[in-house]
């Protein structure tokens, strides 16, 4: 373990298919509803998957976190860094999602582009713009571990304390501190790796347990701005309860298989695609509520791989080009 990274690429990406897998549930189950009217535990049942996207983000912000750290891979900011990330993040959410707007109507004015543009209206990719933005000035201007770390924690307070009290009550804040912890499980990463192979099955298994409270907080009402604050605390508990078992899960675990690998490096694009095909494509025809969801689920992976493909296939086009030697 001492001579690998604490979360491998197959891990990661193996995590971040899970993920997708249950945000893209969640949002299904929300619409669930408009199809069937459920009662009792039927209707605990959907809620409590429209749940599993919370849990989802949680995971895509430890792993965002912790990938910004080790590809930085030195201790200042470099234009590659910010290219990288340009290129792998920004600009396929750019082409997609203006792709999708322009499908659907396109911008009435400068104000409904800039909202594209940053990314609100897609409230992950906003938070994720901002946690970027946020890595890379203080990457920039600070030297020294710690005073990056504490000073991106102070960062991601100020963030969330704004959101929280814009009455964004939901996960748009409590997911933020897996971020957050990212960042410190990459700073810090040779000692927690000491921490998780002394740790074991034993912190696996009092995890595990923990996960009732987990489940009990995700289920509980949303707290309003200003109101049962401790709610608040309870949940950012449960995320770090939840995304601190994945952690170790992923540093331990040796298992990954290829389909849900191939879900996480088309997540992005799972994300970005995954609602307009739902909604503007398969819902028109006249199938059962069950085939529409399935039928979506699989248009929604054939399209993102294939847009992946191209989408980075064209960089790559791009960066080979600029790469070849001049003729002598």
């Amino acid at each position: 373990m001492e001579n690998r990274q604490l979360l491998s690429k197959n891990a990661t990406n193996w995590f971040r298919g899970i993920a997708a897998v249950m945000v893209v549930i969640s949002h299904y189950a929300e619409w669930w509803a408009w199809f069937i009217p459920l009662e009792g535990n039927a209707e605990l049942f959907r809620v409590a998957l429209t749940k599993l996207g919370v849990y989802g983000v949680d995971l895509f912000f430890l792993f965002s976190g912790y990938a910004m750290v080790k590809s930085i891979g030195q201790e200042r900011m470099h234009p590659a860094f910010i290219w990288k990330r340009i290129k792998n993040v920004y600009l396929p959410y750019f082409i997609i999602t203006g792709a999708i707007e322009l499908i659907s109507g396109g911008f009435t004015s400068a104000g409904d582009f800039w909202v594209f543009a940053s990314g609100y209206d897609l409230w992950y990719m906003f938070v994720l713009f901002i946690f970027y933005i946020g890595f890379i000035v203080i990457w920039t201007i600070m030297g020294g571990r710690e005073v990056r770390v504490i000073t991106f924690a102070i960062f991601t307070y100020v963030f969330s304390y704004i959101l929280y009290n814009k009455g964004m009550n939901d996960f748009w804040y409590v997911s933020n501190i897996t971020f957050a912890l990212g960042i410190v499980i990459g700073e810090y990463e040779e000692p927690v790796k000491k921490m998780v192979k002394k740790a074991g099955i034993p912190a696996i298994v009092l995890l595990a347990v923990s996960m009732v409270f987990v489940v009990q907080s995700g289920l509980s009402a949303v707290p309003s701005a200003g109101e049962d604050e401790w709610l608040v605390w309870k949940q950012i508990g449960a995320t770090l309860v939840w995304t601190l078992l994945i952690m170790i899960i992923a540093a331990r675990w040796k298992f990954y298989d290829k389909l849900f690998i191939t879900l996480g490096k088309n997540s992005l694009y799972i994300y970005l695609t995954h609602t307009f095909i739902f909604m503007r494509i398969v819902n028109f025809f006249e199938f059962g509520y069950a085939f529409r969801f399935a039928l979506s689920a699989v248009v929604t992976v054939l399209v993102s791989v294939l847009c992946n493909f191209l989408i980075s296939g064209f960089f790559r086009w791009i960066s080979g080009k600029n790469n070849v030697p001049a003729r002598q």
